[in-house]
């Protein structure tokens, strides 16, 4: 096999270190500053600067968010797209008694230094019956719209098979407005919504058949969305989601027969890409790199494994447009990468943990490797 080390992870910081890091974000108006999502529920404002020796808490609510589990806590973090003039940004965490989801906006003003708790509205609430399988990307489309990933709400095998029923929001991608209100909701459906005006059905899905979808983002040239969905036993999956899309679980894993009646399993959407258990046990799902630090990586879909460490872009084939190859990047990697991001200017940053199961974690940039081998190493393909 030839050499795969075709990027490196290079530390943002000389020194600074975060507690239980899961995502890295922009507020769209300061290119200098981060914003990182610690899961026990604090999200600290950074200077970009390598030197940079202070991290203050920027949003404090640990005596909200449960994490009692190693799924939940407080899970994402977005800034709206008009944060500049409104001051609002919007996350989403794990509460008990009793356990649910939580999908709050708290306001603020974009020079202050912290975000007052006592300004949180929360918007949405979903009752969780186990305390893993939470999902957790809440982000902003193209359209403005505001979307958030949901898991199925736990255990194994989605025993209430939420996946597959439209009147709960568990399994589902959704998508709802945040600029305007409806009567006692804090945000209205919009009105091309797949299913507005289903009886029996939750009008705020988008997509439906997700297992758990850890980490979304849309790709900032095409708008498409892309998800990973984290597997039960044999499959991870890579998704881009399309409006009324059923992606399969838990009728299917990835796209493999799973549990129950296989008659529909050919109106579900197939993963773009799957990979099995010799490459690892828990995706998660990255960015379309459109940045301009490592020009062959253009266009190509970078994700990782959390469990094995490794790293790969996702590609359309030469031979066939509708397979995608998954070629290995780095085969070792500094850390378990729990979530990636992206810069303003579309570079690529890792947030994570040493291993696995350690709690102390770093921000690092994905660069080039000092000598660069740019062969392809396909690990799969899949229609």
């Amino acid at each position: 096999m030839a050499n795969t080390t075709q990027v490196q992870f290079e530390q943002v910081h000389e020194g600074l270190r975060f507690l239980e890091p899961v995502q890295v974000v922009f507020d769209g108006v300061h290119e200098d500053v981060m914003f990182v999502v610690e899961k026990k529920g604090v999200v600290r404002r950074v200077s970009t600067k390598p030197d940079a020796a202070e991290k203050p808490a920027y949003l404090d609510i640990k005596e909200r968010v449960a994490d009692r589990n190693d799924e939940e806590g407080l899970l994402s973090l977005v800034f709206h797209p008009d944060f500049k003039t409104n001051g609002e940004l919007y996350v989403w965490y794990t509460a008990h008694r009793p356990r649910r989801g939580v999908l709050s906006k708290f306001t603020t003003t974009p020079e202050s230094p912290k975000v007052d708790p006592d300004s949180e509205v929360v918007l949405l609430e979903v009752d969780e019956p186990w305390g893993n399988h939470n999902g957790g990307t809440v982000l902003f489309g193209p359209d403005g719209f505001l979307y958030l990933g949901i898991g199925d709400g736990g255990a194994a095998n989605d025993p209430e098979e939420s996946g597959q029923n439209k009147n709960t929001l568990l399994g589902k991608i959704i998508r709802i407005d945040v600029n305007q209100t409806q009567g006692r909701k804090q945000y209205t459906i919009p009105q091309d919504n797949p299913f507005v005006g289903v009886d029996g059905v939750k009008e705020e899905i988008w997509a439906t058949g997700m297992r758990n979808p850890w980490r979304m983002s849309f790709d900032r040239t095409t708008g498409e969305l892309w998800a990973g969905d984290v597997g039960q036993y044999a499959w991870e999956e890579i998704d881009i989601i399309v409006k009324a899309g059923n992606y399969g679980w838990n009728v299917r894993e990835g796209s493999h027969e799973f549990k129950g009646d296989q008659r529909k399993a050919s109106q579900m959407v197939n993963p773009v890409f799957e990979y099995g258990r010799r490459s690892g046990g828990s995706i998660t799902g990255g960015h379309v790199y459109r940045g301009s630090t490592i020009p062959w990586l253009v266009g190509r879909y970078v994700y990782a494994d959390y469990l094995s460490k490794k790293i790969w872009n996702l590609s359309k084939s030469e031979e066939d447009e509708q397979l995608y190859k998954a070629n290995l990047i780095a085969a070792t990697t500094p850390l378990a990468i729990s979530s990636f991001g992206e810069t303003p200017s579309g570079e690529i940053l890792a947030c994570g943990f040493m291993t696995p199961y350690a709690s102390i974690g770093k921000i690092y940039r994905l660069v080039p490797a000092p000598e660069e081998d740019l062969s392809d190493s396909t690990t799969d393909t899949i229609r």
